[in-house]
């Protein structure tokens, strides 16, 4: 009686194993039909073997229920045991890379931080003090969000936007200068123009004359033109993106400057990737500002489509994606990977962090940070800089490219929340991967970068000359030119090319 109730139970708790089993194996092939992020031979290799352990699994454990037999049981035991194992860590897995995917991908939203700013010597300190005060705001640029900002500002103050009392400047420094000479009480305005006027030679410790005392985030459509048909890039098809990074904290919806202005031409078909590197400090017209030339990194003060657009104008390409990266955010993200080895053209020292020498280098995340910043160490400046950003992009791509990203899948994933921002899609993020794990392959990865001479020139954001780059008309040339290359199926190679690649 004692031993046909013990095989019951017995048998009713193998019953409840397989169906747990059968229900993690079920999710799992769930998971990946909607993230395809492995190619459909391997989905459905894996979905087959772990029903198999299933069904071989069950038959032998509940054979050896009968026929007594210890060693069929305990094989029975293991093959539920493995199924049941694999299944549970790939939905971990695919739960990870669901949740990042959703994160960084089908980005459409943009932020844009205005600040209220007051002297630093003055009595005015919150914006319930500002009842009364003439706010000195931009004629012309940034309308919509200044505009934005003084709704949410007469909100707070119980007023009428109508009844703020406002004076509008011709160009940001004299909205700033406005404050300090105590033309205005307060300033409205985006705070990267702070950060972009203490670039400016005389300017440097402009931020301590001034207080900021309340900020309003503006949320806006990232813009598409109007006659812009969504076209979606086959998976194994060449495609451009744009590579934006900005290096300053903060969320990465944030627009900023933009320090790291990439264009990565990819071509699945030959595995390789073009990357074409742009000085922050390039003299070019922005596209919204109807001819008027500025540094490249100011027009990520308008958000990423500005920047994007530019770079179309500028190298007469279409660009497919971009890609927006927070350096900073690097930092967590390499820590997790259990860091990177960067190559160095020089040797240099970022004091207190690191010597870096000629060669290879193993870094973690904030010797990589710091890497991809300097930029006094060089004669070449910002162009050395941006050689050194993509030497840490290829080196971060070769590393999760590698098996070591499965050592710490869940926090690599977690930590490119808030690093990585773009407007692919999460299934042709996936459909990319997926195309890669079937392709298999290492990728080559050529560098270059465009030069010019320096200059002193008025820009258009801030209305005063200050320090630029006059381009080299040949280098972004011969940089579309590379580019129509890899695209059109070309291999290109710029190992040997004397002071032209990186």
């Amino acid at each position: 009686m004692l031993s046909g109730r013990g095989s019951l139970i017995r048998t009713v708790l193998t019953g409840v194993v397989c169906m747990a089993d059968l229900a993690l194996i079920v999710m799992l092939a769930i998971q990946l039909y909607k993230i395809p992020i492995l190619p459909l031979k391997y989905g459905v290799a894996i979905f087959a073997i772990l029903l198999v352990l299933l069904l071989v699994g069950a038959y032998l454990v509940l054979k050896s229920l009968k026929s007594k037999k210890i060693i069929i049981r305990i094989i029975g035991v293991l093959l539920l045991i493995i199924s049941i194992a694999v299944s549970a860590v790939g939905n971990y897995y695919m739960f990870y890379s669901k949740n990042a995917l959703e994160n960084i991908a089908n980005v459409t939203e943009e932020s844009f931080t205005m600040g209220v700013y007051a002297r630093a010597d003055g009595k005015i300190d919150s914006i319930e003090d500002c009842g009364e005060a003439e706010f000195g705001i931009l004629k012309t640029i940034d309308n919509d969000k200044t505009n934005a900002a003084l709704e949410m500002i007469a909100t707070d103050l119980s007023e009428d936007a109508a009844q703020i009392k406002t004076q509008q400047f011709d160009d940001v420094l004299a909205t700033l200068t406005g404050l300090t000479d105590e033309e205005v009480e307060v300033a409205l305005i985006n705070e990267a123009y702070v950060e972009a006027i203490t670039e400016i030679e005389g300017y440097e410790t402009f931020a301590d004359d001034i207080k900021l005392i309340k900020e309003y985030t503006i949320t806006v459509e990232t813009a598409q033109e109007e006659e812009e048909v969504y076209e979606p890039v086959e998976p194994g098809e060449p495609f451009l993106v744009y590579i934006s990074g900005m290096d300053t904290w903060g969320h990465i919806s944030v627009a900023s400057r933009s320090d790291v202005n990439i264009l990565a031409a990819v071509n699945p078909q030959t595995k390789q990737i073009l990357l074409v590197s742009t000085p922050r400090d390039y003299y070019v017209p922005l596209s919204i500002s109807g001819g008027a030339k500025d540094k490249l990194t100011h027009a990520g003060i308008y958000g990423i489509d500005v920047s994007e657009d530019t770079m179309e104008m500028l190298y007469d390409v279409d660009i497919d994606y971009y890609f927006k990266l927070n350096f900073s955010g690097f930092e967590g993200l390499i820590d997790a990977m259990g860091g990177i080895t960067v190559w160095s053209d020089y040797d240099f020292t970022v004091d207190p962090i690191k010597h870096y020498v000629v060669g290879e280098n193993q870094l973690t995340g904030l010797e990589a940070l710091a890497f991809a910043r300097e930029r006094h160490a060089f004669a070449g400046g910002d162009r050395q800089r941006g050689t050194n950003q993509m030497n840490v992009i290829q080196s971060v791509i070769d590393k999760m490219c590698s098996k070591s990203l499965l050592k710490n899948y869940a926090g690599i994933m977690e930590e490119c929340d808030g690093t990585f921002a773009t407007d692919m899609t999460s299934d042709e993020i996936a459909n990319l991967v997926a195309y890669q794990l079937g392709d298999g392959g290492s990728w080559d990865i050529q560098k270059y970068s465009v030069s010019g001479s320096g200059s002193t020139q008025s820009v258009y954001s801030l209305g005063t000359p200050v320090y630029v780059m006059i381009p080299n008309e040949s280098d972004v040339a011969y940089g579309t030119e590379l580019i129509n290359k890899v695209l059109s199926g070309e291999t290109v190679d710029l190992s040997a090319t004397e002071g032209e690649s990186e």
